[in-house]
Parts: structure tokens; sequence; C-alpha cells
């Protein structure tokens, strides 16, 4: 197994644990806001910090999916004019889009860190249960740079499938 193969089988374990991390995070957050629409319903006593923990659960739902869903090649894409350009264009082009996607979640996982850091230094808390705020961030972080790590890999493989193969005849594709 080569390298690119060994790192392509480790994010995909990485960004499995990590959608089920954000699985457990979604049900915490629809037990805890059924609870809390029900206490305020049935009891007219809602659950103290629900929302603050909603926020929060859906910071985590959203960047510890990211990974898995940059890995699984399931974003939502429109190909209404890719469609119907030849095999080779499209393949450019998704390389192109891969290459600035890159770029731009790695400038937001750098971000991402510094915030993290930042609710460290400044030990930022929830205001209602005063719960500290940078493992979410640290996830969040984690979450999105795995998803850059995923994205290189992608831009690596779409690259030797764009390449011309050694020895073979020139094809046209149009």
């Amino acid at each position: 197994m080569d390298l690119l193969q060994r790192i392509d089988a480790l994010t995909a374990r990485a960004s499995t644990w990590l959608v089920r991390m954000g699985a457990a995070a979604l049900a915490i957050m629809m037990l805890l806001t059924f609870l809390n629409v029900a206490g305020r319903k049935l009891l007219n006593n809602p659950i103290v910090g629900a929302v603050e923990m909603t926020e929060l659960l859906m910071g985590l739902i959203v960047f510890l999916g990211i990974a898995y869903t940059t890995y699984s090649r399931s974003h939502v894409t429109v190909d209404i004019i890719t469609s119907h350009l030849p095999d080779r264009a499209r393949g450019v082009l998704a390389l192109a889009a891969l290459i600035l996607s890159a770029g731009f979640v790695a400038f937001m996982s750098w971000r991402l860190w510094v915030v993290a850091n930042e609710t460290v230094s400044d030990n930022l808390r929830t205001q209602v249960w005063e719960l500290p705020v940078y493992p979410a961030a640290y996830l969040m972080a984690a979450g999105s740079m795995l998803m850059v790590l995923i994205l290189l890999v992608q831009i690596v493989q779409s690259t030797l499938r764009l390449a011309p193969r050694r020895g073979a005849a020139p094809s046209r594709t149009d």
C-alpha cells in the first residue's frame, strides 16, 4: 500500500469517527430540545442553558460532519453546464474546484485554530452553565483541518487521474 492510500485510509477512519461524534451531538441536541420544549409547555419549566448548549452542539454537528462529507464526495454540486463538457475538461474544472476549496478551508481552519486558542487564553465560558468553550472550538478546528487533508489527497488523486499514462497513446475525449 503506497503512502497516498495509507493517508486516504487514515482520513476515512478519522472522518468516520468524527461524523459519529457529530451524530451523537445531533442526538443530544434533539433530546435536549425535546425535553426543553416539553418542560416549557407541560411544566412551565424550561431547561436553563438549553439555548447555549444547542448553539455549541450545532457548531459541532457541522464541523464534525464536514470531513466525512468531503471524503465521501457528498457536497452539493451543480453540473448544468459542466455535464456537457468533455471528460478531461470536467476533470480539470473539478481539480480547480478542489484547489480553491483546499485554499479556502485551510484559511478557515487556521482561523478556527486561532479562535480556539483565544477561547483558552480568554477563559471563554458559556453564559449560563459556565462550561469552557475551548473543547468545542478545538473539535471544530480539527474537523476542518481533517477536511483540508482530505482535499489535498483528492487533489493528488485527481492530478494522477488527469496525468497522461506513460507509454499510452494520447486519447481524445471530446
